[in-house]
């Protein structure tokens, strides 16, 4: 096994090695975390063994992360480091999460510049050229000190799965310093130097069937930085999607599988870490927008092999669910009650406590959920059948046409249909009955517009910004008061089920339980005001 770092030297040296100006380097990489007791067996796997290119490479590497003692660099959207290997140190200015909308899930896209220096000290002499300058500002250079320590051997092989495609495999084990905080790494990295995306969906499928996985969504920078920091991972909200009229089926259809992807992803650190229970929503939210997209889709591009067996994205939401509706319980009910003059101050501390202790067990089971090889499994699945486009190159000549027109041809016939469907299941009048049959069919009308509103949100960059506004503001009054009195009559449950299982806290829990009661009250008389707005709303398309 060699330990020389042949061909590792940056592109941009000179001759002199003096640093030099150059144009950014696009690196594709996707991370892999593994338990580090199954660290050591990835190298010799005859999957990577077999179609090596050579022997394993082995480093030690001690990289020096820079920043201002107000981390301009990093909110700013990049990261500068010092990687000292042997006697060689070379300087790089990476992007942090620079993928755009288009971009493909659970892979980082990131752009990187790379000087060999003298020194450990950062040089500032190639920061005053054109494309890099705006990136480290003249007034930060000054300013900076370093921030953290990331220390790990490396083991890398170059991987050549087929004639087109090879993929730097990076095996990494050591840990990430920040004074006193540390984080251990236990990563397997893997880069795309050629070949199409979709190779390393496959290639991380082969290594997930013989190791345990988990997909990394947060690079060495910005672990380092939340180590400086101490602050937990933040909840990630949608981004706007970025069709335009130009925009294929095919095109939108994996804009928008890539889009829930990412979002699911990338709540991910935020729902383990467990300071803000918004993480796990959004992931629910990428869920729902999953099965969406599917389900619309599917005329033409089938079903996803990875949602057959046992509807995996259906299983994942289902774990996912129960923690979320004790979140739900404490924010949207007992915390507005007990803002109130009504709440018995004594009583409601116990009754949080209470339900922050029964809210334990779901919690574990989404956290086991999200880290399960299930998990991973669904996503680089869907991930590796999008990619690979079969469902598109595949297809019969009737069905490749139809992938192969503008999406706004179809869009409106599309959400004409989920529409009518809403229309259809609004017809019974919500608000105005309370029997039982009569929450089963709003609740069957807000799971409708709850699709429709998704498809909504895929579509609505096809059209004129101030048509889709007036449509979607009347959909979301109806929908909130609907989803409101949904998780109302949920939170009433668990507070039912407590108090029975909890004497001490019947009290509490009846006086929550009744306030919430007239709040929805309330809201069924407001529903048939917002029905009518919405059935009798323009539509957009």
């Amino acid at each position: 096994m060699s330990s020389a770092p042949q061909n590792n030297a940056p592109q941009n040296a000179t001759p002199s090695g003096a640093p030099a100006a150059v144009s950014a380097v696009r690196e594709v990489e996707m991370k892999l975390h593994l338990d580090p007791r199954d660290l050591f067996r990835v190298a010799g796997l005859p999957v990577l063994k077999d179609a090596a290119e050579g022997d394993p490479i082995v480093r030690d590497l001690r990289t020096v992360y820079y920043d201002t003692p107000d981390r301009r660099l990093f909110t700013g959207g990049v990261a500068l480091r010092v990687r000292q290997d042997g006697d060689r140190f070379v300087q790089t200015l990476k992007t942090i999460n620079a993928a755009t909308p288009g971009d493909s899930a659970a892979v980082a896209i990131r752009k990187k510049w790379d000087w060999a220096i003298p020194t450990a000290a950062p040089d500032m002499s190639p920061f005053v050229a054109e494309g890099v300058a705006a990136l480290v500002p003249e007034d930060a250079r000054a300013a900076l000190v370093p921030q953290f320590t990331t220390e790990f051997r490396r083991t890398t092989l170059l991987v050549r799965p087929d004639a087109l495609t090879s993929i730097e495999v990076a095996v990494d084990e050591g840990q990430i310093t920040a004074g006193n905080a540390c984080a251990r790494i236990s990563e397997v990295e893997l880069e795309l130097k050629s070949g199409r995306i979709g190779r390393l969906f496959d290639l991380a499928l082969a290594l997930q069937r013989r190791v345990p996985v988990r997909i990394g969504t947060e690079s060495k920078a910005e672990i380092g930085d939340r180590l400086v920091t101490g602050r937990l991972p933040a909840p990630v909200l949608p981004e706007p999607l970025g069709l335009t009229p130009v925009t294929t089926v095919a095109e939108a259809y994996r804009h928008i599988v890539r889009h829930g992807l990412r979002l699911l992803l990338a709540n991910e650190a935020c729902a383990l870490a467990g300071g803000d229970v918004e993480g796990l929503h959004q992931m629910r939210v990428a869920l729902r927008r999953l099965r969406t997209a599917i389900r619309l889709f599917r005329p033409l591009a089938g079903v996803p092999d990875a949602c057959r067996a046992g509807n995996d994205i259906r299983w994942f939401s289902r774990r996912l669910g129960p923690a979320r509706d004790w979140d739900v319980l404490l924010s949207h009910g007992i915390a507005p009650f007990a803002a109130t003059e009504k709440a018995p101050a004594d009583g409601i501390a116990a009754l949080t406590a209470a339900v922050r202790e029964a809210r334990r067990a779901p919690a574990l089971a989404a956290v086991e959920a999200i880290q399960s090889p299930r998990c991973t499994g669904l996503i680089l699945a869907l991930g590796a059948w999008l990619e690979d486009g079969a469902w598109q190159s595949g297809a019969v000549p009737e069905v490749r046409a139809q992938l192969d027109r503008p999406m706004a041809d179809l869009s409106g016939t599309w959400l004409a249909a989920q529409h009518a469907k809403a229309l259809k299941a609004g017809a019974l009048k919500a608000g105005r009955d309370l029997d039982a049959a009569a929450d089963a069919s709003r609740d069957r009308l807000r799971r409708r517009l709850r699709k429709l509103r998704h498809t909504a949100e895929f579509f609505r960059g096809l059209y004129a910004e101030t048509a889709t506004v007036p449509f979607v503001t009347t959909l979301d009054a109806l929908l909130g008061a609907l989803d409101a009195e949904h998780d109302a009559a949920v939170a009433g449950g668990l507070l039912r089920s407590l108090s029975a299982d909890r004497p001490e806290h019947r009290s509490a829990a009846d006086s929550t339980a009744r306030w919430l009661a007239k709040q929805a009250d309330k809201r069924r008389k407001a529903l048939p005001g917002l029905w009518k707005g919405y059935r009798d709303g323009a539509v957009f398309w």
